[in-house]
């Protein structure tokens, strides 16, 4: 299995992430920008509520130019920003509530 980045600047979140991410011997980094994608990367997961990551040009930049697998997630999803989350590229979108809880499941299924 590649590499995973994490495009999360809230520090809960992030540690929360990593320790699960970990306890299935999953490699990953954060990152701040498409620049800073590891070697070998297949994935990136993406917080939202960010300002800075909740950018549809972002997510698109990621999909077409990496050409990796992407799960994001935000507090409140409505319809419409669902739809543009997921035409931009993104292929899991979930809550934040949810992130944590199911991010192993999630991670293995789409990278089978």
């Amino acid at each position: 299995m590649g590499n995973i980045v994490l495009f999360v600047r809230d520090f809960q979140k992030g540690a929360e992430l990593s320790e699960r991410l970990s306890s299935i011997n999953l490699n990953f980094s954060f990152g701040e920008s498409i620049y800073d994608l590891p070697d070998k990367c297949c994935l990136a997961i993406i917080d939202l509520d960010d300002e800075k990551f909740n950018n549809l040009d972002f997510i698109l930049e990621l999909k077409t130019k990496a050409k990796i697998k992407l799960i994001c997630y935000k507090s409140l999803i409505q319809k419409k920003s669902h739809d543009a989350i997921k035409n931009a590229g993104c292929d899991i979108l979930v809550t934040k509530a949810s992130i944590v809880m199911n991010i192993q499941i999630l991670v293995k299924n789409l990278l089978k």
